[in-house]
């Protein structure tokens, strides 16, 4: 007998994540077993370097159970090259330590140069692996199984049975063993649980998702924050009322009312709302809107005394653009992980964007700028009351303005940060046919992503015969047979929902569905319409509360939090 290194109970409900341990074997038969021999070290799982997946249907490799045995059994270093066929196999040394441990003769017999590797090993031969590495000598007195008769390894299978390791294959009957049947990855966990000893465990349930009514009663809310940490929501409403939610109730007292500043036609308003990054020592905050011009403004306020209401003496005006339309004016602020101050402006309106001005980056329009607020490197304008970082991508150069991050957009009415990257997320509102979201790594100015050359990735002037050279394609779009207006939203990162971290959210103003999908290594994956939330309505925007949970804001006057049930 090898002998076994681990025995007993090796993992209890109440320390696995919920769920477990893997995403896909959630239900399954043998989850408790597979979290079992997880918690033991002998597996990592089947998708490395995530290893967030066990694939419980796929069969099990000879040399995989051998890399499976060594970590079982801790076997020590044999002579190596013991077959001809392993020298590039992956398990070559978990073949050698299970051939000197006599656990393994080969597959070819009986000349026994091979051991194959890549062959499914079958139940049968799982069986003789497992009677050679635990010394298994009772038969139980007979045949256990009705069809193994004749099997060169009805023996093992008798054995394995007698002492426990195996149960059949057919439940709940269990007259058939299946020697020929290729052995699962679940089933593999179940044979070495029991072998080993080791107290199968169920997880707690995988937390699911659900969206929660916070609030609702307010009007055209567009916009929700709050400072890290904060119990309260921060309500944007279009018509220039910043509202508080505290304990499921909008409180009568306004945060700050800025309605006789903010006109309201068309895609004006109040438009934004960021605190600043120290507002828990300096209470500075920032709201973006259209004057009652027309134009955009960025303009600074502080909380007063009493920490439920701003005081509108402090303003003090950041940027100003002049807008020539009462459309695509952009509007969404938020602050960068090195604390300068995102400011996002659309094209300047019109339809296709007849001056260009998107492309054009001396212009501010169809942009995102980044500035500094804790500086003025203009005091002798009242108007511009910021800092030039001096990282921008055209700082010193007459290629694009200072403030100007990035370029090519059409109204990227919602974009934000993850909050683990640093990557830009964009949610960029499309023309005529195509909705897109762009991605741009962590401290990537000067982009230029593509309109009003591109509509997505579909040439848009000229219609045909364009050319994307030097320009930052979508990482997903979806035409208008889908929707018409994309509201980008936000990475999630809250641990109430450990399966959708690192997903990011967005919907559409028509569909009224939210969406989610995973970026990895430059691609999107795990796409997913959240059918399930069912219509949501016209969605205004997302946003993250003081804990880090998604909020969606809708225009009938709700704000949902995507959270546990």
């Amino acid at each position: 007998m090898v002998g076994a290194l681990l025995v007993g109970a090796v993992a209890y409900a109440d320390t696995l994540p919920p769920g477990g341990t893997f995403i896909d074997d959630d239900g399954n038969v043998h989850e408790g077993y597979i979290e079992a021999i997880a918690a033991a070290g002998i597996t990592r799982g089947c998708n490395p370097p995530v290893d967030d997946e066990y694939c419980p249907a796929r069969p099990v490799t000879r040399g995989e159970m051998a890399a499976f045995l060594v970590r079982t059994l801790g076997l020590p270093a044999g002579p190596p090259n013991r077959f001809v066929d392993t020298d590039t196999s992956l398990f070559r040394d978990d073949i050698d330590r299970i051939a000197a441990a006599g656990i393994t003769l080969g597959c070819d017999p009986p000349t026994n140069e091979r051991f194959c590797p890549d062959d499914p090993i079958t139940r049968g031969q799982m069986a003789a692996f497992l009677v050679r590495a635990y010394g298994y000598t009772v038969t139980g007195g007979g045949d256990r199984f009705v069809d193994d008769n004749g099997s060169v390894f009805e023996g093992d299978i008798d054995r394995l049975a007698a002492a426990g390791v195996t149960l059949g294959c057919n439940p709940p009957v269990n007259d058939r063993f299946c020697p020929n049947d290729p052995v699962r990855r679940d089933e593999m966990a179940s044979l070495l649980g029991r072998a080993e000893g080791l107290t199968p465990t169920i997880p707690p349930p995988r937390p699911v998702p659900t969206l929660d009514e916070v609030a609702s009663g307010l009007t055209r809310p567009v916009f929700a924050t709050a400072p890290a940490g904060d119990d309260r929501l921060f309500v944007v409403e279009k018509g220039g009322r910043v509202r508080i939610v505290a304990g499921g109730t909008v409180q009568a007292t306004d945060f700050l009312d800025l309605s006789a500043l903010v006109s309201t036609g068309s895609e004006q308003g109040l438009l934004g709302l960021a605190f600043h990054p120290d507002y828990a020592t300096n209470g500075r905050f920032y709201v973006s809107y259209t004057n009652t011009a027309g134009d955009s403004r960025v303009v600074e306020y502080q909380v007063s005394a009493d920490p439920d209401v701003a005081d509108p003496g402090t303003a003090r005006a950041i940027i100003g653009v002049d807008q020539p339309a009462t459309n695509h004016n952009g509007g969404m602020i938020t602050f960068d992980a090195g604390g300068a101050l995102l400011f996002g402006l659309g094209d300047g309106g019109g339809s296709g964007d007849p001056n260009d001005r998107a492309q054009d980056p001396t212009d501010l329009h169809g942009s995102i700028l980044r500035i500094g607020v804790d500086g003025d490197d203009f005091p002798s304008d009242p108007a511009r009351n910021y800092t030039i970082p001096s990282d921008n991508p055209f700082v010193g150069s007459s290629a694009g303005a200072d403030e100007v991050w990035a370029y090519g957009l059409r109204n990227p009415w919602r974009f934000s940060l993850d909050a683990e990257t640093n990557q830009l997320f964009i949610g960029d509102v499309g023309q005529a046919h195509w909705e897109e979201v762009d991605v741009a790594p962590a401290g990537s100015g000067g982009l230029d992503y593509g309109w009003n050359t591109l509509e997505g990735t579909h040439c848009y002037q000229p219609s045909s015969g364009c050319s994307s050279a030097g320009t930052v394609l979508p990482v997903l779009e979806y035409s208008h047979a889908d929707g018409c207006a994309i509201t980008g939203g936000y990475v999630s990162r809250s641990d109430e929902l450990p399966d959708l971290v690192g997903h990011y959210f967005y919907a559409d103003w028509c569909a009224g569905v939210l969406h989610s999908f995973a970026f990895v290594d430059g691609k999107v994956t795990d796409q997913h319409r959240w059918d399930e939330f069912g219509s949501v309505g016209k969605v205004t925007s997302f946003g993250v509360d003081g804990q880090g949970r998604l909020l969606v804001l809708v225009d009938d006057g709700r704000v949902l939090r995507l959270t546990a049930r």
